[in-house]
């Protein structure tokens, strides 16, 4: 596998990052982020499939699919994050390997091994160019196989707007996000109808939506955590 820009990005990112975890930017405790999640669009899932949580970083999120579901992968493009994710959030029906989806080789060869599979995918793809997204959205498909569901959770368009805000407020990159900037990892807010026309694309369709927020690590001077506006959308083949 041919290392790509995002893998090396994001290698570098978690390797300077592993000893202040507690101020990853996006690191919502997850009663606010997977838990709320499935309660609301849980029962999409279809039964009796693996999880696989695609970009899971250092698997605070993992850790918690892990207590819904039988079978859980935690996947991501970086080793570095892999390791901090299997030291710091294991379980005995929980696993961790390196994917990147921009291989469409490695998502085959995964769907192989593993059969259909349902996805969570938790802010990833709006760091992608439009080309990389429509290839990052075909290794999902692939992972999906005929019978499984993606939850896709993804940055509004209203997030544009709130970073501006952020930034206005500390004068500067808000505390975590600045060392996701150094590391040249730019989040990006996704416009109106841009998940539903790449995943079109690939012959899904959207089975339910709704909004929600990334409670992120930053405290705002009120004494409130920041929240980024973020969409939520689950996809399947109808």
């Amino acid at each position: 596998m041919t290392e790509t820009h995002y893998a090396k990005i994001w290698d570098s990112y978690w390797h300077d990052t592993s000893g202040t975890l507690d101020q990853v930017f996006w690191d919502s405790p997850p009663e606010q982020a997977v838990r709320d999640e499935l309660r609301r669009f849980g029962a999409h899932f279809g039964a009796g499939l693996p999880m696989i949580d695609v970009g899971c970083g250092h698997g605070t999120q993992t850790r918690e699919l892990a207590l819904h579901f039988a079978r859980v992968l935690g996947v991501d493009v970086s080793p570095a994050g892999i390791e901090i994710a299997r030291q710091a959030h294991g379980a005995d029906n929980l696993e961790y390997e390196v994917l990147d989806v921009l291989d469409a080789g490695a998502a085959r060869a995964l769907h192989e091994r593993l059969g259909d599979a349902n996805l969570y995918v938790r802010t990833v793809l709006h760091q992608l160019g439009a080309e990389e997204r429509g290839q990052a959205v075909a290794s999902l498909s692939q992972l999906l196989g005929s019978g499984g569901r993606a939850m896709i959770c993804e940055l509004s368009p209203a997030a544009e707007a709130y970073f501006a805000y952020l930034f206005a407020e500390f004068g500067g990159p808000p505390p975590g996000l600045g060392q996701v900037l150094r590391h040249g990892i730019r989040p990006a807010a996704l416009q109106a109808g841009d998940l539903v026309d790449a995943f079109a694309v690939a012959g899904l369709v959207p089975l339910a939506q709704g909004k929600g927020a990334v409670r992120t690590t930053v405290t705002l001077p009120g004494g409130y955590p920041a929240m980024v506006p973020m969409d939520i959308v689950v996809f399947g083949r109808g």
